[in-house]
């Protein structure tokens, strides 16, 4: 798809851009519109509550302090300060958003009401992209009208920038900051610009904004991976005894342990370009033409060292299992550690457009808008894995000299020890592998890939609205919309990560004698398991306080690796293969999604005076057609043979077929009622109810044709995943009612109710299916595929109250009255009786039980603030209960278990000092307390993920013109 194809559309909004401006213009209102120039927290608080109370359905909003002054450096930590949202924060930022328990996903996020591009493989909208200086409001919708899109089962949330016309004459804000990461011990910088003016009498009006930001911040995680299972009275898997922590022996029963533990010092350099400029043209009171273009460059590249103890496999002895029969302690031999070494990160920008006209023609109200989004990302992730070992052992010894032991020239002999110490959050080991000494590093595995993503999006609509002179129907909206989106993935990796496919030829070990020189061999082209010495100065020690809040015997140094490419390069002449790291196009994982949409609605707007209350309200109808195409590839299974690795178990190799060309194309359509109704008493009370039918597509990566192929893999381990093109949309009935209070001095009170039955609904399956393979070594027989797919499914119910106030303190006397106060808590109970019964039992794993994925029970903000003489001052805090993230996770995690987030709750201060009407100067400070994020898969013993991104610091300059 190109802008050229569907902006052939304009000339035909141009044709009746043209007409109606040359008709003959009438006024429809003599009224002039206010402006209100929004300064400071009171006045941002009570347009916001201005919007809420006038708003056609049940809606929270948030309203710019200032010109290119939002409230929070984050968009999304400014939306979680509404009731029913809540955010999920990547290296400490606010990334995505839920709303009344609906993640990301169910939630349409528009800028200017359109729908922007995203450098993500669902719809989901990453708000790292959007810099907050450019953003005037955002308008949470919780309850659907026919005359705003579909697609949402959470809230509609609309993001508007600024437009010049709406304050005439010159305007002008800019911004210097300079921002500190406690725990990167690292500054960053960030400036911004906003101007506007206009001109010919206002008939003209132009905006620039620009921002540009440049941070560097550092993540410190532990956890676990790749869970798996074996049984108590598995003698292959188990040589030595097996107690309780009472000391009673453990004879049978299902004990499970992670397969991995990590380690990882995260360091990530971020910058983001942005800029935005808005022509407007009025030539009359009654037209104007707004065109706007939005442009986001946003870089983040993140280098990673640590550690992985590999624990997958047999070998075990002197095992202690919890009561949840949990592996808490437990000793390996001749295993090593792996040094875990991790290029991540993307550069991606997106391009927005947009062309609107508005015309007021007698009764009519008319408009046309055209926008055109592209996005574009080239997400990596490199993972290049050496072993540790013991450097000690004397490697000039010949291999059969009396005083050799075996393995000692690869580092590893039966002397070699892991002991694992499970018991608290964080893994503790006790070993006698050096991973902190840069002459133990050998060569391992080496993984190189990255992606190719597209987003394109072309949107077309035109609206009318008539206004009726008299009787209940003060107006009736119409209008016709169409949606054409592509999204695309391609996928590139390396040849093989482990030898030169040229040159490595696999001995064949037909007897122990054999055995013996493969495992004391150094063989050349090969890195995998040789443990090939790599020079020292590769690497260095940490000499960083990693995870300083966490107390226990677990590692904290480690080696660093000080060169990526040098690393690589070393690699290469090992392999004999310059050009190992060339990647080559998946086929079989690459896909392309269109989808097509078109969508006609009517819309009643009526208003009556019923003996001094006054009622109003809206009901309406929307249809809506969507065409959707998959493309890509599939495979399928050729050949499976197993084999055995010493302390590794069963491993399996698997042969595909060559990839074969797939098309699957699918159409759907909806009728969606709605209705809302607001009643004001005209003493400050308003009851508000709601009542729609409203969908969610399926995310695109979900209905893509492509499917995940695993070639090497252990036994136990055979995850694939696959998207289902057949996929219906997510659909529910919802209702709402709210009763709101506006008093006359600003303070403001709601409760409301809201109910959501969802009756088709997506969710991820594993599905255990037999392959007909039976793998004979260690006897393990069956040999499984576990399938991740999406498929349809009835759905279950949603239901909460949320609770607001806004409270000012201005009858306290004197410099008191600055106080205020705002404050909400939203409680969500979700109920999905079919997913629990789709689950696959399994011995001693916790079910995830009826509840949805994403919803927290428990959510509350409370802000205190204080603004006096040009003095403002904010603390906020935020907290949300634990939710279920995946009800099977994913292999880096739970592998298959659930997977659940721990609550979590964060303090931020903000504070500013207005020198003058010119120059204020602000300070910020986010995650006051240091805390952590925290996840663990079925039962809180299993942790899979404890996360710090330190506290975050800004000091500013800010002036207004």
């Amino acid at each position: 798809m190109t802008i050229v194809k569907h902006f052939r559309l304009l000339p035909l909004g141009i044709a009746i851009s043209t007409a109606l401006l040359g008709a003959n213009s009438y006024a429809q209102q003599t009224d002039e519109t206010e402006v209100i120039q929004v300064r400071g927290i009171r006045s941002s608080l009570s347009e916001a509550m201005d919007l809420k109370k006038s708003a056609p359905s049940i809606q929270d909003s948030i309203v710019a302090e200032d010109i290119g002054k939002f409230p929070d450096q984050n968009v999304a930590e400014s939306l979680q300060r509404i009731s029913g949202v809540m955010i999920s924060r990547q290296n400490g930022e606010g990334s995505k958003i839920s709303v009344r328990g609906m993640g990301p996903q169910f939630n349409a996020v528009k800028i200017n009401n359109r729908t922007i591009a995203t450098t993500d493989r669902g719809r989901e909208f990453d708000f790292q992209s959007l810099p907050s200086e450019l953003i005037s409001g955002a308008d949470v919708i919780k309850a659907s009208r026919a005359n705003i899109a579909e697609g949402s089962l959470g809230a509609y949330v609309n993001i508007a920038t600024a437009r010049p016309l709406d304050s005439t004459g010159f305007n002008a804000a800019t911004s210097a900051n300079i921002s500190y990461n406690d725990l990167a011990d690292e500054y960053g910088n960030r400036v911004s610009a906003i101007v506007s003016n206009t001109f010919a009498d206002d008939e003209f009006g132009i905006l620039f904004g620009f921002s540009r930001q440049k941070t560097t911040n550092r993540v410190d995680a532990a956890g676990t991976t790749h869970w798996g299972s074996f049984q108590a009275d598995n003698e292959a898997w188990i040589t030595g005894p097996t107690t309780d922590v009472n000391g009673q022996d453990v004879t049978q029963g299902t004990i499970w342990y992670p397969g991995r533990g990590t380690f990882t010092l995260d360091i990530e350099e971020r910058e983001r370009t942005s800029a935005n400029v808005t022509f407007q043209w009025q030539p009359d009171e009654d037209t104007t033409h707004t065109f706007d273009a939005l442009y986001t460059d946003l870089s983040r590249q993140a280098g990673s060292n640590g550690i992985q103890i590999p624990l997958q496999g047999s070998g075990w002895t002197d095992v202690v299992v919890s009561e949840n029969y949990t592996l808490l302690e437990g000793k390996r031999t001749q295993k090593p550690i792996d040094v875990l070494m991790q290029e991540r990160g993307q550069d991606s920008d997106t391009l927005a457009l947009g062309l609107n006209s508005q015309f007021y023609r007698g009764n009519w109200k008319l408009a046309s808008d055209f926008s055109y989004s592209k996005s574009s990302a080239t997400p990596k992730g490199n993972t290049l894995v050496a072993h540790a070992v013991n450097p000690n052992y004397d490697d000039s010894l010949d291999i059969f000299d009396p005083n050799y032991i075996n393995g000692q020239i690869k580092g590893l002999t039966a002397q070699d020890y892991l002991n694992v110490d499970n018991y608290g959050d964080i893994m503790s080991i006790d070993t006698s592998v050096e991973y902190n000494n840069p002459a133990a590093i050998r060569t391992h595995w080496n993984d190189i890939q990255h992606k190719e993503l597209e987003d394109e999006i072309f949107e077309a609509k035109f609206d009318a609205s008539y206004t009726l002179d008299s009787g209940p129907i003060r107006s009736v909206d119409m209008g016709v919309a169409y949606s054409d989106r592509e999204k695309s993935q391609q996928v590139f990796k390396i040849n093989h990560g482990c030898y030169n496919t040229d040159l490595w030829v696999e001995p064949e070990i037909n007897t122990p004698e054999e055995q013996y020189l493969f495992d004391n061999t150094l063989l050349p082209y090969n890195t995998c398991g040789q443990h090939i010495d790599l020079d020292d100065g590769l690497f260095r020690i940490n000499n960083v306080s990693f995870l300083a809040d966490e107390s226990g015997n677990f590692p904290r140094n480690f080696v660093l690796l000080n060169d990526f490419n040098a690393y690589k390069e070393a690699i290469a002449d090992i392999r004999q293969e310059p050009n190992w790291t060339q990647e080559y196009l998946a086929p079989a994982e690459s896909v392309a999604n269109t989808e097509e949409t078109y969508a006609l609605y009517s819309q009643l707007n009526l208003e009556a005076d019923v003996q001094d209350i006054m009622i109003s309200g809206n009901v309406g109808l929307r249809y809506v057609k969507t065409k959707t195409s998959s493309e890509g590839h599939r495979r399928f299974r050729d050949s499976i043979r197993d084999i055995y690795e010493q302390n590794e178990g069963v491993i399996v190799e698997i042969t595909y077929t060559d990839p074969e060309a797939l098309t699957v194309e699918k159409d759907y359509s909806h009728l969606l009622p709605s209705a809302n109704v607001n009643v004001d008493f005209g003493n400050g009370i308003f009851v508000k109810g709601a009542a729609a039918k409203v969908i969610t597509r399926p995310a695109l990566e979900d209905t893509g044709v492509n499917s995940t192929y695993p070639l090497r893999i252990r036994a136990d381990q055979y995850n694939t995943k696959s998207g289902n093109p057949y996929l219906e949309p997510y659909e529910a009935t919802q209702y709402d009612l709210s009763l709101e209070y506006y008093a006359d001095n600003g303070d403001a009170y709601s409760a409301g109710l809201f109910y959501k039955d969802i009756g088709t609904f997506i969710s991820q399956k594993t599905i255990q299916k037999d392959t007909g393979y039976v793998a004979v070594n260690q006897n393990w027989g069956t040999f499984y595929e576990y399938s991740e797919e999406q498929t349809n499914r009835s759905g279950g119910k949603v239901s909460g109250i949320e609770v607001a106030a806004l409270h000012y303190f201005d009858y306290l006397p004197g410099w008191l009255s600055g106080f205020g106060i705002q404050a909400n808590y939203t409680y969500t109970d979700s109920k999905d009786d079919e997913a629990a019964k789709d689950e696959i039992a399994r011995e001693n794993v916790l079910s995830a039980g009826n509840g949805l994925e994403g919803f927290s029970e428990n959510a509350y903000n409370i802000i205190g603030f204080y603004e006096k003489e040009g003095f403002q001052a904010r603390l906020a805090y935020n907290w949300r209960d634990s939710y279920l993230k995946y009800r099977s996770g994913p292999v880096i995690g739970s592998n298959g278990l659930p997977q659940h987030v721990q609550d979590y709750g964060q303090f931020d201060f903000s504070t500013s000092y207005d020198i003058n009407e010119t120059f204020t100067i602000s300070a910020e400070a986010i995650n006051l307390t240091n805390e952590k994020i925290v996840e663990y898969a079925d039962v809180r013993e299993r942790v899979t993920q404890i996360q710090y991104s330190g506290r975050r610091f800004q000091l500013g300059m800010k002036a207004t013109f």
